[in-house]
């Protein structure tokens, strides 16, 4: 039987070798890691466990302290802004309460933030060393790290270090020594009472917390946020006179331009509505400042609203598109959803029903992807409202 030549062997044997190769990197391509996507980055509190036998633990931190302080010590860059320590309160305030976070929870926490990355990390001590245990999660995987330093500051600052040059490796900035107004118990139990709906009980603790502590700018806002649902205008003005006077003092700029945001909310309910812009245009320079891009989607959408309200109805439109623009920056569907509603009704207004039906549809789009059922009864409303004017034009 005639033998095959030898170059036919050589050719299946090269083909044999170039499938292998080829299959070996489909593989490897399947298994190696994505690159995060750029988008926001949401820090959970820092679960702190201290066994009892334990008496040298550094008392003043709490899960918050800790959680506000790693934010701080984070420099992430542009392509991964950072919700704050009030945007994450607020965001798992949603959740149910358990002792531990689960993976439902986590995917709930990207749906309800728009985070591409949300941190959960825990401190506890052994051998005399604190440890913290954090893991990265995205919507592809989870990754655990642990890191060991002498005290709960020194492990923060290390492990800010290593998860910033994970996610911005060519960082130069230096982070900046930060002391997180959240240590103070007081102010957790008032926040803790707020959410419960106790704002008597909420108000008289800041105000303790704020005569200990005037520089407390957290403070000063929580209770001003108080003050204004209370309709207590004139206490509201001094709160908020002291807590800028203060700021401008520290050159707090992203302070300023919340406290600025809801002396401008303050404003409108009495009927200010010059002054109300005016304080917006300061506080949209503040939030500029520091790129706090989820204060900014909330300034121009209170512009918005102001300028609908006095008839500029092309500014208001362009407000409203501005903050949507801010919110999806952030990656933030409950920003983008408000404003996309509040776009909505301003083009009911000027009987632009088909594009308010498309506005209102990718608003109700959002809600019904990311769960948030809070926000489903009124933009259905909306949406019945549009329908009914399209029916009966």
């Amino acid at each position: 039987m005639p033998q095959a030549p030898t170059s036919y062997k050589y050719f299946s044997a090269v083909i044999i070798l170039l499938l292998i190769g080829i299959g070996a990197y489909v593989y490897l391509s399947n298994i190696k890691p994505k690159p995060l996507v750029s988008g926001a980055v949401l820090v959970l509190p820092v679960k702190i466990v201290t066994p009892k036998s334990i008496t040298d633990v550094d008392t003043q931190w709490n899960a918050y302290a800790a959680m506000d302080v790693l934010i701080h010590q984070l420099t992430l860059g542009v392509s991964y802004p950072q919700l704050q320590a009030e945007d994450v309160i607020n965001i798992t305030s949603r959740l149910d309460k358990t002792d531990n976070v689960t993976s439902s929870d986590i995917n709930k926490i990207m749906a309800i933030s728009g985070a591409v990355l949300v941190i959960e990390s825990s401190i506890n001590i052994s051998d005399n060393q604190y440890q913290l245990t954090y893991t990265l999660h995205d919507q592809n995987q989870s990754d655990t790290s642990t890191v060991s330093a002498a005290s709960i500051e020194q492990v923060i600052q290390l492990t800010a270090k290593l998860i910033t040059n994970i996610l911005n490796p060519n960082n130069k900035k230096l982070a900046k020594e930060y002391h997180s107004r959240l240590h103070s118990a007081q102010l957790i139990q008032a926040i803790t009472l707020s959410q419960q709906g106790d704002l008597l009980g909420a108000e008289k603790l800041l105000a303790e917390v704020i005569q200990n502590s005037p520089n407390n700018l957290l403070a000063s806002r929580l209770l001003g946020n108080i003050q204004l649902q209370q309709h207590q205008f004139e206490q509201l003005d001094s709160t908020l006179a002291a807590a800028i006077n203060t700021a401008e003092r520290l050159s707090e700029h992203r302070e300023l331009a919340q406290l600025r945001l809801l002396l401008a909310q303050s404003y409108i309910e009495t009927n200010k509505i010059e002054q109300a812009l005016g304080v917006l245009n300061l506080a949209k320079t503040n939030a500029a400042k520091v790129k706090d891009w989820l204060t900014l989607g909330y300034i121009s959408q209170l512009a918005g609203v102001i300028n609908q309200r006095i008839g500029r109805n092309n500014d208001a439109r362009e407000q409203f598109k501005k903050a949507i623009e801010y919110h999806q920056m952030m990656g933030y569907p409950i920003g983008q959803s408000q404003a996309l509603n509040d776009l909505a009704e301003l083009e009911v207004v000027e009987f632009n029903y088909p594009q308010a039906y498309r506005l209102i549809n990718r608003s109700y789009e959002l809600i019904a992807h990311r769960g948030l059922n809070d926000l489903e009864n009124t933009t259905f409303k909306i949406m019945s409202t549009i329908e009914n004017k399209m029916q009966h034009r």
